[in-house]
């Protein structure tokens, strides 16, 4: 149980850092919990995002996660446990009525008991990991010890990604802001030298321009650039880190 635990948590480390395509990554991931945790259930995974929810299943799961994602209407094990941030335990579908006519469609695809465990991303409850079982009382403690620990090892992962995702759309952000600066300055340069005049003087007339003609003034620059020299601005080139300023010059 131990190594199957172990194994089963470094596959959803390399599948959770290393895939791009995040419904595709999930049901990977539903794969692996259902391979790693005791009694085998079937597994899923969703995740809450500004534009929708996304899930992804384990082999006999994943179609069943799509079509009920189309009639939950936001009543389910699994958004319950997303918006409580707590476990959600249906011992026996069978005798559940919370969520409407939940109980009805999940018996219909021989599940008779389902546990959801929250996965907290940055502190907040973003998804959920459910287990399903097409017997009544089919997760036992052990079970749902191993899925609270895998659950708490997904939201650690998710952390990271998010945290990743993040600091590199800083970094585009950045560089095309180090970009504009450069062509500006460029142009800039052009200006003051056929102008004669300071830099302060040479911004304003690009300003006046850009205004004039509707044009942002990082666009104007790249054009006066461009019929100055007949090519176009070149691109600053940066030093990623860990990489020598070196290795920079030879690249």
């Amino acid at each position: 149980m131990a190594d199957e635990l172990a194994l089963g948590m470094s596959e959803l480390t390399a599948l959770l850092l290393s895939g791009d395509d995040v419904a595709e990554s999930l049901c990977a991931v539903a794969d692996t919990v259902t391979r790693m945790l005791p009694d085998h259930p079937m597994a899923g995974v969703t995740l809450t995002r500004a534009h929708g929810t996304i899930v992804g299943g384990s082999i006999g799961a994943h179609e069943m996660l799509i079509e009920e994602s189309r009639f939950s209407e936001g009543y389910d094990p699994c958004l319950q446990a997303i918006d409580t941030a707590q476990q959600v335990s249906v011992p026996d579908v069978a005798m559940e009525h919370r969520w409407g006519g939940y109980s009805t469609r999940i018996l219909a695809y021989g599940i008779k008991s389902v546990y959801a465990q929250p996965l907290s991303v940055n502190g907040e409850a973003l998804g959920a990991l459910s287990l399903y079982s097409t017997r009544p009382n089919g997760f036992t403690d052990r079970t749902r010890q191993a899925a609270t620990l895998t659950a708490e090892h997904i939201g650690t992962l998710l952390t990271v990604a998010a945290d990743t995702a993040q600091q590199v759309k800083l970094t585009e952000q950045l560089r095309a802001t180090l970009a504009s600066r450069s062509t500006i300055d460029q142009a800039l340069g052009i200006v003051m030298a056929e102008r004669r005049c300071d830099r302060d003087a040479a911004f304003e007339v690009l300003r006046d321009m850009s205004q004039r003609r509707n044009v942002r003034v990082a666009d104007l620059a790249a054009e006066i650039i461009e019929t100055v020299t007949g090519s176009k601005p070149a691109s600053p080139r940066f030093i990623e880190p860990g990489q020598s300023s070196r290795q920079h010059r030879r690249s």
